[in-house]
């Protein structure tokens, strides 16, 4: 998997390059969720690489991106992707992200708007963690760090999936990726989602147009955050799934796809 650096920090990425004959292609940048990696993006991609160039990013000390020295707050994170865009010299995206790659979206978004063609935004907010949320997490952050995930999938798989969801085949497989993750930056990572800032304000100065997805069941970040994004981006229209939790594109990818392909085509034309 390539990677680059960023000072002392090594961020790993995917990039299926432009398709065949198509040098100038649209580019989707897709930025995944906590605990997750650009894995979940893989049926998304599946279904894009032939219209579009598909790039990932994995968030420090998730994926195959190391534990990193320095900060893992949103802001770091969306200083990242604009870094990996000007490695790869892509001038303009259009972004996909969920939950916190949404939250970086959403920074990204309006502070870079000249870099975000688009933005689709699954299963996130744009307010801070709830206080009860934040101590939730930061708990089971600390039993992760010294037990590992096993021990734990019984109180993540609920927060992360619908309850159809929680043994679908693909679960072991992501239950084994985080096995292997380095636990202490994957504490960073959590720990960052938990204390992040809300980014109210900056959601309602972005310009792109948005096509925001939840699902139906998502625990994590409920419906009603996502109607509260579409209050605050004038552009935005919102989608429910249902079925799915708070990881849709590996637990609804026909239903997320539908929606995802139309929304790049019609601003991609």
């Amino acid at each position: 998997m390539p990677t680059f650096q960023r000072g002392h920090t090594t961020i790993a990425y995917t990039d299926t390059g432009a398709p065949a004959g198509r040098e100038d292609a649209p580019v989707v940048l897709f930025a995944h969720g906590l605990l997750f990696s650009g894995w979940m993006f893989q049926h998304q991609i599946a279904a894009l690489r032939e219209r579009f160039r598909c790039v990932t990013i994995d968030f420090r000390g998730q994926g195959e991106s190391p534990r990193a020295l320095g900060g893992y707050d949103m802001d770091t994170l969306t200083v990242d992707v604009a870094e990996l865009l000007r490695h790869l010299q892509i001038p303009v995206v259009n972004y996909v992200g969920l939950s916190m790659g949404g939250f970086v979206g959403m920074r990204l978004a309006a502070r870079n708007p000249e870099s975000v063609h688009t933005l689709a935004l699954l299963d996130t907010a744009a307010t801070a963690e709830e206080p009860a949320n934040r101590s939730k997490y930061k708990t089971l952050a600390k039993v992760y760090r010294v037990a590992g995930i096993k021990p734990l999938r019984s109180r993540v798989a609920p927060i992360m999936l619908a309850q159809r969801n929680l043994e679908a085949p693909w679960v072991d497989e992501w239950m084994t990726m985080l096995e292997r993750t380095d636990r202490a930056g994957l504490v960073k990572a959590i720990e960052s989602v938990a204390d992040r800032d809300p980014c109210e304000v900056e959601a309602g100065r972005i310009i792109a147009p948005t096509l925001v997805m939840v699902g139906a069941e998502d625990a994590a970040t409920p419906p009603e955050k996502a109607r509260r994004i579409i209050d605050l981006i004038p552009s935005a229209r919102l989608h429910e799934i249902p079925g799915a939790g708070h990881s849709a594109t590996m637990e609804a990818p026909e239903e997320v796809n539908a929606l995802l392909l139309p929304f790049l085509e019609e601003h991609n034309t």
